[in-house]
């Protein structure tokens, strides 16, 4: 696990470096890239770096999703709807990409079934947020996914609105090959450090991931786990 503490200005260009960088690794020895996006405000900008790099092959590129919420898809509350239009704001997505997305707006037991048969055994890259009460996906705190051992998609209650999500679960996150964990800003500073040093909250499903956080999310980490980028 590596732990980087980035600048806030250089945030978004450094995850994004960080996802190419393992794309390519991942398709030096494999046909085809499984990639599960993050949802939520933090990975949009990254997002929108990547669209405009012209070395990621998308059409070797398969995306996946780690969390829904159960809107109607086209809402600005749709994971999937935002996601899509910060990498392909024309719409045109590339020959060969796959896209597998959650349909959180139909019956949420029979949409996480569904979406467990689609999910590779596992994900080569795969990218999480942190909430301010330290979710990670849509698993918060005291949600029945947290010891979850079996099932790899299954529905969850959000602690904010809109409350009907869906989530991957820990054997997801804790059997992909490549993790990152991107946090932002200040609200987050205690969310980081309940998940890295107390391992108090949903995100320490995560530990074993790579970090990226900009300083202010960081601020609250002792001293001695502070490391540079």
């Amino acid at each position: 696990m590596d732990r980087f503490i980035v600048d806030p200005v250089e945030f978004a260009a450094q995850a994004e470096r960080w996802i190419g960088d393992r794309i390519h690794l991942v398709l030096e020895s494999s046909r085809r890239c499984y990639l599960m996006l993050a949802g939520g405000s933090t990975p949009l900008p990254i997002y929108q770096r990547l669209a405009m790099r012209k070395d990621i092959p998308w059409s070797r590129i398969d995306l996946f999703f780690g969390d829904e919420r159960c809107v109607p898809v086209n809402t600005s509350e749709n994971n999937y709807t935002m996601v899509m239009r910060s990498l392909f704001p024309d719409g045109d997505r590339p020959d060969g990409m796959n896209v597998y997305r959650m349909c959180g707006e139909e019956n949420p037991d029979k949409a996480a079934e569904v979406y467990e048969l689609v999910l590779p055994e596992r994900i080569d890259i795969l990218l999480l947020g942190v909430g301010d009460d330290g979710h990670t996906a849509s698993i918060f705190p005291g949600s029945a996914a947290l010891d979850e051992e079996k099932r790899r998609v299954m529905p969850a209650i959000a602690a904010k609105p809109p409350l009907q999500r869906l989530t991957i679960t820990p054997p997801v996150i804790q059997s992909a090959r490549y993790l990152l964990v991107m946090v932002q800003g200040e609200g987050k500073a205690d969310a980081v450090r309940r998940a890295l040093v107390d391992r108090s909250v949903p995100a320490a499903i995560a530990l074993d991931g790579d970090w990226m956080m900009d300083t202010q999310a960081a601020r609250a980490l002792p001293e001695d786990q502070r490391l540079g980028f």
